[in-house]
């Protein structure tokens, strides 16, 4: 195969580690605050913590961990490596996609409620979703490199 497919089978692999490094630094403070929350809330029933906290820990250390691991795979020129970096990007562009269409819907809801005043001397964050269409986007142009033809049969051929 060409040098230029196992040059950019080693850049997935360096971005793929980077970013499931940097979302498990990130991931760790979500972590963290789940915990907290679970001891400190009395409100909630126990299964419905019980439900999200699983959730958070799935999508906060088990997913960069794996992306981690993929990414690895791949420097390695492992057919194991590719077919994990395949599932985690379809798994991070499900997330990214579910998110996004939620906030639309939410949106799309709420766009007619008046806005309460606010005190003065309050803090007003808006949230971004651009984050959230860029990782989206990347685990798509993931996918579709991964699946390529020739990237594909550097890895089949090997077995």
């Amino acid at each position: 195969m060409s040098d230029k497919t196992r040059y950019l089978i080693k850049v997935l692999a360096i971005v793929s580690i980077v970013y499931g490094g940097i979302k498990l630094l990130f991931g760790m403070k979500s972590v963290w605050l789940t915990i907290q929350y679970i001891f400190y809330s009395t409100s909630e029933p126990f299964w419905e913590l019980l439900y999200w906290s699983s959730l958070t820990f799935i999508i906060s250390l088990v997913v960069p961990i794996a992306a981690i691991c993929g990414g690895l795979g791949l420097l390695q020129q492992r057919r194991w490596g590719w077919i994990l970096s395949i599932i985690v990007s379809l798994i991070i562009f499900t997330i990214n996609c579910a998110g996004t269409i939620n906030f639309a819907i939410v949106s799309y809801y709420f766009r007619n409620i008046p806005m309460p005043p606010i005190p003065e001397g309050a803090h007003v964050e808006y949230y971004s979703m651009i984050p959230t269409y860029i990782t989206t986007f990347i685990s798509l142009a993931f996918i579709i490199v991964l699946r390529h033809k020739s990237v594909k049969n550097i890895f089949i051929q090997m077995y």
